[in-house]
């Protein structure tokens, strides 16, 4: 039989990975509105409403996302005590770890889109991406792809 001590154990460890999934999560969230900002000659949500296969593609980086988060809040919530006070040792660092991860990667993906669309030292036109809702679809999942690795380092990174 399982203890009472275990149970109370597993159920702060879940309350702890479940705020800190949420409030990465909202970050992604917060991404993925900032990326549309960045790319405003994309109109990624009104191009792939109505198309499954890039409304599957989009849906299918949400959920990579939100699993580089949800593994690493496991591994390293915010919250971190096992005390019945809730709030007693909140890691305010590690939460601003990851908030200024998700700033930098604002600016690297405004570096990027700029390097692509304006310098077009690959020769690319960013705007092709528009033409198809597949494509951005696809330029949605490895956007979000990309964010997840970030938080997800972040809440790793050692802080001490």
């Amino acid at each position: 039989m399982i203890g009472s001590a275990l149970i109370y154990a597993l159920g702060l460890w879940f309350i702890r990975a479940l705020l800190s999934s949420v409030i990465c999560l909202f970050i992604g969230y917060l991404g993925i509105k900032s990326i549309s900002f960045i790319t405003s000659k994309v109109n990624e949500f009104e191009s792939i409403k109505g198309n499954p296969l890039a409304t599957s593609l989009f849906l299918g980086g949400f959920f990579v996302y939100a699993g580089l988060v949800i593994y690493g809040s496991m591994v390293n919530p915010f919250v971190l005590s096992q005390r019945v006070q809730f709030f007693s040792y909140f890691n305010a660092t590690r939460l601003l770890v990851v908030l200024m991860s998700f700033i930098v990667s604002f600016l690297f993906g405004g570096l990027l889109h700029f390097i692509f669309a304006q310098l077009n030292i690959f020769n690319v036109d960013l705007d092709d991406i528009n033409k198809d809702p597949v494509a951005i679809g696809a330029f949605l999942l490895c956007y979000q792809v990309f964010l997840g690795l970030i938080v997800f380092a972040s809440l790793n990174v050692p802080l001490g």
